[in-house]
């Protein structure tokens, strides 16, 4: 009778540990060692070598939002992990082609993209001296174009690296990886030149 006991025991056993085994094997994401979007790890910027042209990765950064609070262009809570590409423009207070731009970004960029992974980034310029845009000038700006996205002062520290005699307005969109995938500057009509880029990296 005691060795039947220790048989069934034996068996209750075998099968407890296949259970926790099947279990594993059949949830995609027990025991998985791939990061997630939220996962630090994958929002750490990338290295180098860090360069201004197609192909080459563009160098993290930190500016100020418009009210002053940092915004790291790799940061976890800026985005960066859920970004299938990142739309960076830079802009100036005193490039009438800015203006017009940035009437067009919210909704022919930031909203029209939003549900596939594209955010969009925003560097402004005021003068083409070393001083940034005033709290007040930026916000103004967004106001004026009803931009959600994030709005950046740039002490003519980015914008004089990637688009030297500020050769305005211009263009980034940066991949998932932090490389630089397309880089454009002048005026887009109607932002087409960024949309048709846009739409043929989502669709490779």
């Amino acid at each position: 009778m005691r060795t039947v006991r220790l048989v069934i025991s034996f068996a209750l056993l075998v099968v407890q540990l296949a259970g926790c085994g099947s279990n594993d094997a059949g949830d995609p994401d027990a025991g998985s060692t791939t990061a997630d979007s939220g996962d630090p790890a994958q929002c750490a910027p990338p290295e180098g070598p860090y360069g201004t042209s197609e192909g080459r990765t563009l160098r993290p950064f930190t500016l100020n939002r418009c009210d002053g609070t940092p915004f790291e262009f790799y940061g976890a809570a800026e985005g960066y992990c859920d970004a299938t590409f990142t739309v960076l423009t830079i802009a100036a207070g005193w490039c009438q082609p800015c203006h017009m731009e940035a009437a067009l970004i919210q909704s022919n960029i930031a909203e029209a993209y939003a549900d596939r992974g594209v955010r969009v980034v925003q560097v402004l310029i005021q003068d083409p001296g070393p001083a940034p845009p005033t709290p007040a000038y930026c916000q103004q700006w967004v106001e004026n174009y009803g931009i959600t996205f994030p709005e950046l002062t740039d002490p003519n520290q980015l914008t004089q690296i990637y688009f030297p005699d500020n050769a305005l307005p211009a263009t980034l969109i940066v991949d998932s990886n932090g490389v630089i995938v397309h880089h454009e500057v002048g005026v887009s009509n109607e932002l087409e030149t960024i949309t048709a880029a846009l739409d043929r990296l989502l669709g490779e």
